[in-house]
């Protein structure tokens, strides 16, 4: 089976989760489709019998009939939308939900390789995508099937051999359809993927748009952008140039068709009794029947365009885990972590970047881990919580294989500060208590140890100050302290730091160490820039191309004159 079938009959199989209203869609779609081929068929009474015969029940039964049916046919189609509508939009949530926490559960290293802005798109623009064609599809499959098969069947009840010589032209219609289908899903492919393209380079732009100011690079990033919106716009264009490209060619089966009925008709009429009522309620039923006719025609067009959507969300949810899950589930408290000669290189690259590093890491150790950028520090910590899977080797968790844990129970252990400091739109005090219940009596304990109050009293809503997208109305220093205070919060057991105070001043930084330091059975894993800052750690480890180059307390480095005296001696210089 192709992929586009199991595509469509995977879509398929989310409306069987409303069955109730999938039937009651159905019988009134069934309900409309004989209302349409009864008017149809009444013309002919009212022709013959009406205004031919001057038939008085007719005269009463034809208006009155028309307008309870017409009232029938309404209620139906508005039932029939309304429940179709209900089942596409509960199915497109459903598919929003899924793609979105695929997303959010796959590992690090998927979105370091995927756009935000394509991903986005996965979530919002394909799947608007995939409801507009396959409610259009449903409606097409079933209501206008129907609906053709009614008006059909009163056409030949009039008269079966004007209708054999109409439609005999219409199956030709499938020939460029079925070629323009593939077309069209392939543009289609096309365009939802520039529209990810445009999306992630317009989120660059606003993210960076500090730095698009102070470098006068508005014009700049506006022709970059005119040139993805022009994409856009050409393969928007081209997408419906191609559908467009069946419409000449059914317009004109359908006035060939028109023309064969009415020639057709006249001689049935003149050469074999065929009354005006007949002739005239086969026309009104060949008429009715274009549009659903056309719509089937179309249809193969119109589901291409779901099913170029539909690739792209299921490939998403299909999508495998780089990053597998373990099963052992531990409940012990922390004792101590070990990188035991541990080898890692990042995908698409040669070099390791962390070579032979072992390591252990005590319960109530502060850690330092320093050295020249590009040594590995933050891949470290990374590999702590299994953001990257490391190569060689095994890290340990009180005497547990990490990989063999299941990722929350590790995860639970640690709380990270990272390098680019992350923070979400919304208030002060919801950035410290992120994805947590602390009580107001801890989160002042977190506002303390990380120095927040210095400004924050100067603010009007103090901890309910919104702060922007990423914390945009702070200063890098303030947005740092509120990463602290929500790594303190979760009161876990490891607090890794990578490089959190490179925006403060000394004195700040100096006392949000102390701090750190009161938090009893607390173990500190500290990146750190500024070697003042460290003295006190009871062990600094100086990283240079991914291997440990020394270790030891402050004094005994410093006693040893090696790279940490070095670069100790050049910042005091400095």
């Amino acid at each position: 089976m192709s992929e586009n079938k199991k595509n469509f009959f995977r879509i398929s199989a989310y409306f069987l989760n409303y069955k109730f209203k999938l039937f009651i869609s159905i019988v009134c779609m069934i309900i409309a489709a004989i209302c349409t081929g009864f008017h149809a068929w009444l013309v002919k009474p009212a022709l013959d019998q009406v205004l031919i015969n001057k038939d008085q029940f007719y005269l009463y039964f034809i208006p009155a009939a028309i307008l309870i049916t017409g009232i029938i046919k309404g209620l139906c189609s508005y039932v029939q939308v309304t429940s179709l509508t209900f089942m596409s939009q509960k199915i497109i949530e459903l598919l929003r939900i899924q793609v979105f926490q695929r997303i959010i559960n796959l590992h690090y290293s998927f979105f370091l390789e995927n756009k935000t802005g394509s991903l986005i798109t996965r979530i919002t623009t394909d799947t608007y995508y995939l409801n507009g064609a396959m409610a259009k599809t449903y409606t097409a499959l079933i209501k206008d099937s129907l609906t053709l098969i009614v008006l059909t069947g009163n056409m030949f009840y009039q008269n079966w051999k004007l209708s054999i010589i109409s439609l005999i032209v219409f199956p030709l219609a499938s020939i460029p359809i079925r070629v323009l289908g593939k077309k069209v899903r392939n543009v289609t492919k096309n365009l939802q993927h520039q529209v990810g393209e445009l999306a992630s380079i317009l989120e660059e732009i606003f993210k960076g748009a500090k730095h698009v100011k102070s470098f006068n690079a508005e014009d700049f990033e506006l022709n970059k952008s005119k040139k993805e919106i022009e994409n856009v716009r050409y393969l928007n264009f081209k997408q419906e140039k191609v559908i467009a490209r069946a419409r000449p060619f059914t317009e004109t089966l359908g006035a060939f068709a028109a023309s064969l009925a009415i020639f057709g008709g006249g001689l049935f009429v003149v050469k074999e009794g065929m009354t005006a009522g007949q002739l005239t309620s086969f026309l009104v039923s060949l008429m009715l029947a274009y549009q659903p006719l056309k719509n089937l025609i179309n249809l193969n067009v119109t589901l291409q365009t779901g099913l170029g959507a539909a690739s792209r969300i299921f490939w998403i949810i299909d999508h495998q885990n780089e990053t597998k899950d373990g099963k052992k589930f531990i409940k012990d408290k922390f004792k101590k972590l070990s990188y035991k000669n541990i080898f890692f290189k990042y995908k698409n690259q040669n070099k390791y970047t962390v070579k032979n590093f072992s390591l252990e890491i005590i319960k109530g150790d502060k850690i330092a881990i320093v050295g020249p950028s590009g040594s590995g520090k933050t891949t470290l910590l990374g590999l702590l919580i299994r953001l990257f899977d490391i190569e060689k080797g095994e890290i340990l968790l009180n005497n547990y294989n990490i990989e063999k844990l299941k990722l929350k129970n590790l995860r639970s252990f640690f709380s990270l500060v990272s390098q680019d400091t992350v923070l979400f739109d919304g208030t002060i005090e919801e950035n410290i208590r992120y994805n947590s219940k602390a009580n107001i009596r801890k989160i002042n304990k977190a506002v303390e140890y990380s120095c927040i109050k210095s400004f924050i009293k100067d603010l009007p809503q103090k901890l309910n100050t919104k702060i922007g997208e990423n914390g945009i109305k702070l200063s890098g220093g303030q947005r740092q302290r509120i990463a602290i205070a929500r790594a303190i919060i979760q009161e876990k057991d490891v607090i890794l730091l990578d490089e959190p105070s490179s925006n403060l001043d000394l004195k700040t930084e100096s006392e949000i160490f102390k701090n750190l330091d009161k938090l009893k059975n607390t173990t500190l894993v500290v990146i750190a820039h500024r070697l003042s800052t460290i003295q006190k750690f009871n062990k600094i480890v100086f990283v240079q191309n991914g291997e440990i180059k020394e270790i030891g307390t402050h004094s005994i480095l410093m006693k040893n004159k090696k790279d940490y005296y070095k670069l100790f001696q050049k910042q005091n210089k400095d």
